[in-house]
């Protein structure tokens, strides 16, 4: 997938734009979420498979969606809809390594800035950042790593 720079530059951009209006905004444009829901639509016509894609939006929707259900202020409703859509482009693996990517990433710097007394435990960090860099990685260099990773668990180092 990541040789079709017709998908990846719009990804960015539209990533870019998300993340900027959430960490002003604190909310997250359904009309930019429909553009991923697009462009993942346009993916499947240069080889994303829909089962895969339609599995992608599935999970990370429902991933998502049961931490704002446990915990709503924790976790928008927005950063769910833009996971669902992120799911649909990336398929699901590609999503399932965003998921982790994107949790790793927010709970290091929500550590870092914590530390630095920046914010309190209680002060909100937008999350849409952290779902757009875990789906940058992943789109970029998810199949590498998934490779990486299913190597390691059969051979370790």
């Amino acid at each position: 997938m990541v040789e079709n720079w017709f998908l990846a530059i719009p990804f960015l951009i539209i990533l870019f734009l998300i993340s900027w209006v959430d960490l002003r905004e604190r909310r997250i444009p359904n009309q930019l979420v429909l553009l991923v829901v697009v462009l993942g639509i346009i993916s499947l016509f240069f080889g994303q498979p829909l089962f895969p894609a339609l599995l992608g939006g599935i999970v990370y929707f429902s991933l998502l969606f049961l931490i704002h259900l446990i915990s709503p202020e924790g976790m928008g409703f927005g950063d769910v809809k833009l996971a669902a859509a992120l799911g649909f482009f990336l398929g699901w693996q590609r999503a399932l390594l965003a998921f982790l990517l994107s949790f790793a990433g927010g709970a290091i710097i929500g550590i870092i800035l914590i530390a630095l007394k920046i914010k309190g435990r209680r002060d909100p960090i937008p999350f849409a950042p952290f779902l757009a860099g875990g789906a940058i990685v992943s789109f970029f260099w998810g199949e590498r790593i998934i490779d990486w990773y299913l190597n390691f668990l059969q051979y370790g180092f």
